[in-house]
C-alpha cells in the first residue's frame, strides 16, 4: 500500500510503498478515506512530546470503510463505514475496567506509537471501531475521533458543565469550537477567547454568548467585566502557552475549576498554594476520550445536535498545506486530508 512515512523527526513525509497490514483474529483492516490533522500532529512531528516513534505513519483522526475482519470479530463487516478510536488499551487494567481507558498504563496510540491513517490502510482492534451513519460524511466523521469526542469528555466528565455554568474557552480552534457546542448543549453560558478574529466570529455564530480578542489586553480583565467582577465557574484551556497562562486562573471565580485540555509540553504554570486554598480552586486535566464517549459523540453528531467544523479538505499529496495552516494559526476548525 502507499503511505506517508515520517522517517526523521522534523523531516518531510516520504511517500513510499509499504506492506499492507496483516490482521489478527480480533482486528479489522480499514480502508482509510479521511484523516484529521491535529495540533498534536505538529508537536509529534517536531518531537516536542516525546511520544512518537520513528519510522512512523502518522494520523490519528481516522475514518474509512472496513476492508476485512478477523475470524473473531463480531458486529462489523466489509463495507461498514467507521471511525477509529486511536487509543489502543489493554482492556484489563483498573482504569480500563472502570471506563477510564485513556489512563491505561499500557496505552499505545495510532499515529503516535503505532502506525496511523496517513496511508491507504490501517489495522486496529475491532473494539476500537465506531460505525458512521450513511448521512454523515467521512470527511466530517474522522474528526470525531479526537477534536469532537475530546470536547465531549472535557465538558461532561472533567468540567462538569451544567445549566447556568459560566464557561470561558481559551482558544476556539479545532477542539475549542466543538467544546463550545458541547458547553452550550449542556446549558452553559460561554465566553470564547482567541486571537483570531475569524474564529471569534465563528464562535459567535455557533452560540458563544460573548467573545474576547486576547490581543487587546489581559483577557481575565475582560472576563471579570462580563461576570460582574466574579470570574467564571470553569475555564477550559486549549492553548496553555506563556501568553495565556497568567490570565487563565485569574479568570476563575472562587470555587472555580480550571481544566487543561491542551498544553505546551515545555511550558509550566505557577500558582501560589495559598491562592488554591483560599479560593478552593480545582485544577484538573482532561485526556482525549474513551471508547464509549466516541459512540456517545457519534450519536450527537448523527442527531444533528453537534456540527463537526471542517475548514478545508486537502488531498493527501498536499498534506504540508494542512500542517502549514496549523502552524500559522490560520485554521478555522479542523483541516482534513482525503486518502
Amino acid at each position: 500500500m502507499q503511505a506517508l512515512v515520517l522517517e526523521k523527526f522534523g523531516g518531510p513525509f516520504v511517500q513510499k510503498e509499504v506492506p499492507t497490514p496483516t490482521i489478527a483474529p480480533h482486528e479489522a483492516l480499514v480502508r482509510v478515506r479521511a484523516v484529521g490533522v491535529c495540533g498534536t500532529d505538529v508537536k509529534i512531528r517536531a518531537n516536542r512530546m516525546g511520544l512518537g516513534v520513528i519510522p512512523l505513519i502518522m494520523g490519528h483522526e481516522i475514518a474509512g470503510e472496513v476492508e476485512e475482519v478477523g475470524e473473531h470479530v463480531r458486529g462489523f463487516a466489509p463495507g461498514d463505514r467507521v471511525i477509529v478510536n486511536f487509543y489502543l488499551t489493554c482492556g484489563r487494567c483498573q482504569f480500563c475496567r472502570v471506563g477510564r481507558d485513556t489512563l491505561c498504563p499500557h496505552v499505545r496510540q495510532h499515529g503516535f506509537s503505532v502506525d496511523g491513517g496517513f496511508a491507504e490502510y490501517v489495522k486496529t482492534p475491532s473494539v476500537n471501531l465506531c460505525k458512521v451513519p450513511s448521512h454523515v460524511p467521512l470527511e466530517h466523521a474522522c474528526i470525531l475521533g479526537d477534536a469532537v469526542a475530546t470536547s465531549y469528555h472535557a465538558i461532561t466528565k472533567r468540567a462538569h458543565v451544567r445549566p447556568g455554568t459560566t464557561v470561558a474557552l481559551i482558544g476556539v480552534g479545532g477542539v475549542g469550537l466543538h467544546a463550545l457546542q458541547m458547553a452550550k448543549l449542556a446549558g452553559g453560558w460561554v465566553i470564547a477567547v482567541d486571537v483570531n478574529e475569524q474564529r471569534l466570529h465563528m464562535a459567535q455564530r455557533l452560540g458563544a454568548d460573548a467573545a474576547i480578542d486576547a490581543r487587546t489586553g489581559p483577557f481575565h480583565e475582560a472576563i471579570r467585566k462580563l461576570t460582574d467582577g466574579q470570574g467564571v465557574d470553569v475555564v477550559l484551556e486549549f492553548v496553555a502557552n506563556q501568553r495565556t497562562l497568567p490570565s487563565t486562573y485569574q479568570s476563575l471565580r472562587r470555587a472555580g475549576r480550571l481544566v487543561f485540555v491542551g498544553y505546551v509540553p515545555e511550558q509550566p504554570m505557577s500558582i501560589m498554594p495559598h491562592e488554591l486554598v483560599r479560593n478552593e480552586f480545582e485544577i484538573v486535566g482532561s485526556r482525549a476520550n474513551t471508547k464509549q464517549e466516541l459512540h456517545d459523540t457519534m450519536d450527537l453528531v448523527a442527531g444533528g445536535r453537534i456540527k463537526p467544523i471542517v475548514d478545508q479538505v486537502f488531498p493527501l499529496a498536499e498534506i504540508e498545506r494542512a500542517f502549514d495552516a496549523l502552524r500559522e494559526g490560520r485554521s478555522l476548525g479542523r483541516n482534513v486530508v482525503a486518502v
